[in-house]
């Protein structure tokens, strides 16, 4: 039983929806179209900040372990925040 759900939210976000966190309003849908993009962005600073503390190069990322269970998305938030990691597509 899922006791609690937490969702990223901004003052962007909230702005552009002011409906969204009001009780039975029909949110679903905006809330999946703003994980889509949110969620390649939060990856993308966590990484950042992983590798800033790894004090190596991305070029010797050899894999990304990357898990949602939030959306489902083609091409995948994985393959996205590779792209905005600027990593090579032949990471595993």
């Amino acid at each position: 039983m899922i006791k609690k759900s937490y969702m990223y939210l901004t003052e962007e976000i909230l702005k552009e929806n002011p409906n969204i966190c009001e009780y039975m309003a029909p949110s679903l849908d905006a809330r999946q179209d703003i994980v889509v993009v949110e969620i390649p962005k939060l990856g993308k600073e966590a990484t950042q900040k992983a590798i800033e503390e790894w004090g190596q190069p991305k070029s010797k990322i050899t894999h990304l372990v990357f898990c949602t269970t939030s959306v489902v998305d083609m091409p995948g938030a994985d393959y996205k925040l590779t792209n905005l990691l600027g990593l090579q597509p032949s990471i595993k």
